[in-house]
């Protein structure tokens, strides 16, 4: 039992010390913002290595002044994130994509009103063939009654429904 505790102990203090020397890197994505991590950065970017736990050697020779045991303070580092530079090509590349977004607006524009256009045709060509049809042909009044058409309706209402089929259906 005392060696599954002594395994057990020993993978928590392994997995522990390889953690406490952790790198942090810093880099700039494609869009120029400053980036920290402790993961390095896609291949393709530069980078610099900013944070290691650096365990520093004794040389076995004395030192050049008296040691005393007052701690040194350092200084706080300042994060300072810089501002995204422009470049040509991220500008040239800023102009592609949105003539790309303008692109695919306009072509969903297109579609949508084609779209559209079909449907009025549809109506137009139905509303048409029902008047073609002949036979008694009426239209719903403010009250929801029925009032049906005379000759000169009819008539009235076939040129108005061919004229829509010539409008949408062209």
């Amino acid at each position: 039992m005392k060696s599954v505790y002594l395994v057990l102990w020993l993978a928590i203090l392994t997995i522990f010390s390889s953690s406490s020397q952790a790198e942090i890197y810093k880099w700039k994505d494609k869009d120029g913002v400053t980036r920290y991590s402790d993961t390095p950065p896609p291949s393709n970017t530069k980078l610099e290595n900013i944070g290691t736990k650096k365990v520093v050697k004794s040389t076995g020779k004395e030192p050049l002044s008296p040691v005393t045991n007052t701690p040194v303070v350092e200084q706080p580092k300042q994060i300072v994130l810089e501002t995204p530079q422009q470049s040509p090509e991220d500008t040239a590349a800023e102009q592609r994509q949105r003539t790309a977004e303008a692109e695919k607006n306009n072509k969903q524009e297109k579609e949508s009103q084609a779209k559209l256009k079909a449907e009025n045709c549809k109506a137009a060509r139905a509303n048409f063939a029902s008047y073609a049809q002949g036979g008694r042909v009426y239209k719903m009044n403010e009250k929801g009654e029925r009032e049906y058409l005379d000759d000169a309706g009819l008539k009235q209402g076939a040129d108005k429904a061919r004229a829509e089929v010539s409008q949408y259906c062209s």
